[in-house]
């Protein structure tokens, strides 16, 4: 019992380094995010169709990264004297639940911005169909963290180096655990999949849509040039003929006629000129914003992606190998330590995301 009272204070100085890190995420994400809820919630009058979903992700990531980051403090400063049941087993539940929230959210969105980029003139998600989404987003968020109150919590680990044993809050071996485990990397697997694939089809179309604009652009600066060889030769050979023959000289009354004419001509052709500036104006500054939007919301996944898989990893890594955690040095548990508390980035990376596209 001494030396796991040793052991204990010893790696609770190794972890120092990680509960300040830990902190400062829970901070900086309660600040972020709030931030975001103020702005985006309650600021902002009319909110865009695009913009719906982030005051919802804002708050799951808020208390994402509050949750988390409590619940890994308390892993650092019990790493063998964990012996609340409960509090694992519900520190589990809540961490889950809220990231499950958060990725069920970003799924919504990279669905959304398909449709808006992808298929404009097909169906577009209602506000009804929003709302429907918010709420089976906060259910199966529910329905995939509940096992965590069984698969989870304080069980006896045992150091094959040290030969010391204590308790920590860790995943509950047997069956029950296995088949939770399956059904979370295939749920992973398809929200990946989810993510990437509507992303990727907006991409292409961006991309051909921009092969496109170029190639019209030319067409229009080729046919302009010319048009503007051909007023040239049509004016050089008028001047010409000018010089060769004599012209009639009209009344004053055919010359205002036909200055009348010229005019109305003019104005009908300067307002239809107009127009299709205004039109292409408000068209450039829509497909502006649709890919300003898109590009957030991209950025955003990708960061999920890449602080997400290194914890799927470690998830995967503990259930297909016997005596994971108990294997490790004390160096190479507070590597994994920070490895696995990484994933809390995707939680208050966000926020910063929005100011700078803003």
């Amino acid at each position: 019992m001494d030396n796991t009272v040793y052991w204990n204070a010893y790696l609770v100085r190794l972890f120092i380094p990680l509960d300040i890190l830990l902190i400062l995420f829970m901070i900086t994400g309660v600040a972020g995010n709030g931030l975001v809820i103020y702005i985006y919630g309650l600021k902002m009058q009319n909110v865009k169709d695009g913009q719906y979903f982030i005051p919802y992700l804002a708050v799951a990531d808020l208390f994402a990264s509050v949750i988390c980051s409590l619940f890994g403090l308390l892993t650092t400063l019990m790493p063998l004297t964990y012996e609340f049941d409960i509090l694992c087993k519900f520190g589990w539940l809540l961490s889950s639940g809220t990231t499950f929230m958060s990725v069920f959210l970003l799924v919504s969105i990279a669905i959304q911005r398909y449709m808006k980029v992808c298929r404009r003139k097909g169906t577009m998600m209602t506000l009804k169909w929003k709302r429907i989404i918010i709420i089976g987003a906060v259910f199966l968020s529910a329905v995939l963290a509940g096992p965590s109150v069984v698969t989870y919590g304080s069980i006896p680990f045992k150091s094959i180096n040290r030969n010391v044993t204590g308790m920590i809050c860790g995943k509950i071996t047997g069956t029950v655990s296995i088949v939770y485990d399956i059904v979370m990397v295939v749920g992973v697997i398809l929200c990946c999949g989810f993510l990437i694939v509507p992303y990727c089809l907006i991409a292409l179309k961006t991309h051909r849509y921009l092969k496109k604009e170029v190639q019209s652009r030319s067409e229009l600066q080729k046919r302009r040039k010319n048009e503007k060889s051909e007023n040239q030769n049509t004016q050089s050979s008028i001047s010409t003929l000018d010089n060769e023959y004599s012209i009639p000289v009209q009344s004053n009354e055919q010359r205002s006629n036909e200055s009348v004419i010229d005019l109305d001509n003019n104005s009908l052709s300067n307002y239809s000129t107009i127009i299709k500036k205004q039109a292409l104006k408000i068209r450039k500054k829509n497909l502006r914003l649709i890919n300003k939007i898109t590009k957030i919301f991209m950025i955003i996944t990708l960061i999920f992606l890449l602080c997400s898989l290194p914890k799927i990893t470690i998830t995967i890594l503990e259930t297909l190998t016997p005596n994971f955690w108990e294997n490790t040095t004390d160096f190479e548990r507070l590597v994994l330590m920070f490895v696995h508390q990484g994933y809390i980035l995707n939680n208050i990376a966000n926020p910063f995301i929005y100011t700078f596209f803003r």
